[in-house]
């Protein structure tokens, strides 16, 4: 596995709006995995983790196109990013891992949003409330 710091202000990144809690997995008595009802939380902070949904554009081959992913982020209250908003994070980074069809996979995770409270002010989004 390699693990890259992503500079966040130079990686535009657009918040869908979708934000839902992280779960802890669990061993079920048959010997499978599968996510428990307990919130995971950050192992250095404690904070509860949440998957925040993003898009951002990315090049292979010459070829332009668009990605959504998620970015696990450590917070005391769940972040609410104004969908389709511009969003930034503190100490980006993403894990690159080969998956089992010999492809790579992105594991993207952040210490934080950052500057949510700002963004929301520039779209106006009523909802968008932290």
């Amino acid at each position: 596995m390699s693990t890259y710091a992503i500079d966040s202000s130079r990686q535009a990144m657009v918040a869908t709006g979708i934000v839902q809690p992280v779960f802890e997995w669990m061993e079920t008595p048959e010997g499978k995995r599968r996510p428990s009802e307990i919130q995971a939380r950050d192992e250095n902070t404690g904070m509860p983790l949440w998957s925040v949904e993003v898009s951002y554009r990315s090049e292979a081959f010459g070829r332009e196109h668009t990605i959504n992913a998620t970015v696990t982020v450590g917070a005391q209250e769940q972040p609410r990013p104004a969908a389709f908003s511009h969003i930034t994070f503190d100490l980006l980074r993403v894990d690159v891992r080969l998956n089992r069809a010999g492809g790579f996979t992105e594991y993207w995770s952040a210490e934080s949003v950052k500057n949510l409270t700002a963004e929301r002010k520039q779209t106006g989004d009523p909802k968008a409330v932290a």
